[in-house]
């Protein structure tokens, strides 16, 4: 002990690595994902690495050696810690206080003179009576504002009324929340040719954010999970094209994805009993979405994720690729073929696998099956070994294409309990069924639009099957006594819908 006294460099390097030892120990513990296996597993590490940095520094052969390897320990340390930092920033960013953003347009025909808002000072603005107003409210102050008095306005019951009177020039200027520009165009092909913006209001609205669960490991639970038709920033406004239910139930390890079909004729939270297509909700914001589905299947959903069209490129592309099963041989209308069986893809053709609708006799139904399969072979592939070489860019880039209303504490339980145990997830589908019609919508009441008339007896078999998961304390008790479940421990070819 007194050479190793003597040797005062030797103490400042115990004294760095102790340290540093102890903040690693100290962050693992505070991420909250390390199962008290793996924590008391580095303890024990850290304890003999520091043993032996002592006794090498009693000796004249060894403390040169010890004093590198300590050196090196406290980088891998450093390393790991930083690591780990990196992962939880990561989860902090996706679970924080979650932000809606609304893009408001005001525009004008292509032609006219008006070249900034400021110009509009004697124009007539069209706006929308009722929906969205207080957005709309909030874009004409900034025209007030612009122009130096309070604008001109004329309103209108719907989209179609209004786009009609800009085009007949009975207003000079309309309002629009960019969300409805492809619902505009899908009726009115040429509206971007046609018109110009003269300036994008953007209005910001917190989520709320809260705990739902006291125990996210041991009680079931239901995540919406919407995917947005846009690229780009995934805060942004506008239709869910995807509307899974993922209800899981972490004792008997298994999850029902639940597919409702984006054009299920359903009253909305917001249009007081008025039907609309389920993806219109979407543009009413994701509360909206997961409050019409609560109705529909009569159920609490707790959490909700967002992906977009760049989510899903991103992730799959830094994943390595995923292996998704097609039921069928098709080419898709965005250019990559698939075959039937097993197909190894990238971000782009994910994209187009999910997006693929027109070639399938079962159209809309097909492309939610689909939407099944995709969700499962990136779940089988986030929960292999093979990520790890992609994590940290993993992690960043979904904090930035991916938003959620669970907690970081609540994401960080799921990930200890799944490294603790290493369960195999058995995966089930469900899907609702209807038959297409055409229907005055809500977001739409001046014309007709093709709709899927809900076939109420399979959403009442769907509701079944979720409460009686949600309920399941062993793997039997969720299973379905006429034995039509279809479940497969990875991306099963034999998975089938209900």
């Amino acid at each position: 002990m007194k050479t190793l006294f003597k040797r005062k460099l030797s103490i400042v390097f115990l004294i760095i690595q102790v340290l540093i030892s102890a903040a690693l120990v100290g962050i693992a513990l505070y991420m909250g994902a390390l199962p008290m296996k793996y924590i008391a597993i580095l303890i024990g590490v850290s304890i003999f690495f520091l043993a032996y940095e002592v006794f090498s520094q009693m000796t004249q052969k060894s403390y040169i050696v010890g004093r590198v390897l300590c050196g090196v320990i406290c980088l891998f340390y450093i390393a790991g810690g930083y690591y780990c930092v990196n992962t939880y920033s990561a989860v902090d960013a996706m679970t924080g206080h979650q932000i809606k953003v609304d893009q408001i347009s005001c525009i004008v025909l292509k032609d006219d003179p008006a070249k900034v808002l400021a110009d509009t000072k004697d124009y007539t603005y069209g706006i929308l009576a009722a929906n969205d107003r207080e957005n709309t409210d909030q874009t004409l102050s900034d025209v007030e504002k612009a122009v130096g008095q309070k604008p001109a306005t004329m309103e209108y019951q719907d989209n179609d009324t209004l786009i009609d009177a800009l085009y007949a020039k009975d207003v000079n200027v309309i309002i629009i929340n960019e969300a409805n520009r492809s619902l505009i165009e899908e009726y009115y092909k040429s509206f971007s040719k046609d018109t110009r913006v003269l300036k994008t209001h953007s209005v910001e609205t917190v989520i709320k954010q809260e705990e739902k669960l006291d125990d996210i490991t041991t009680t079931p639970f239901s995540v919406y999970l919407s995917g947005i038709d846009v690229y780009g920033d995934i805060k942004q406004t506008s239709r869910s094209d995807v509307n899974v239910i993922m209800t899981v139930n972490p004792n008997t390890k298994q999850i029902l994805l639940t597919t409702t079909p984006r054009d299920y004729y359903v009253p909305l939270s917001v249009s007081n009993g008025v039907p609309d297509k389920l993806t219109h909700a979407g543009i009413y914001g994701v509360d909206c979405s997961v409050k019409t589905l609560e109705k529909l299947y009569d159920i609490d959903i707790d959490y909700y994720v967002r992906v977009n069209f760049t989510s899903i490129q991103k992730i799959v592309d830094l994943l390595g690729g995923v292996k998704v099963y097609s039921d069928y041989d098709f080419t898709s209308d965005w250019g990559p073929s698939f075959k039937k069986g097993y197909n190894k893809v990238n971000g782009k053709q994910a994209l187009a696998f999910c997006r693929e609708r027109h070639h399938f006799v079962d159209g809309d139904y097909q492309r939610g099956r689909d939407h099944q399969h995709m969700i499962e072979a990136i779940l089988n592939k986030a929960m292999s070994p093979d990520i790890l070489p992609n994590y940290a860019e993993l992690l960043k880039t979904v904090s930035k294409n991916f938003q959620t209303n669970m907690s970081t504490k609540e994401i960080m339980a799921l990930c200890k309990m799944q490294l603790n145990d290493m369960s195999q997830w058995t995966i089930k589908f469900a899907n609702a069924e209807g038959t297409g019609a055409s229907r005055k919508t809500y977001s739409m009441p001046s014309r007709f639009a093709y709709v899927c008339m809900p076939d109420y007896n399979s959403v009442d078999k769907i509701t079944q099957k979720i409460k009686k998961l949600l309920k399941a304390t062993t793997s039997d008790d969720a299973e379905d006594s006429d034995g039509d479940d279809t479940k497969s421990e990875t991306a099963s070819p034999k998975a089938k819908t209900e």
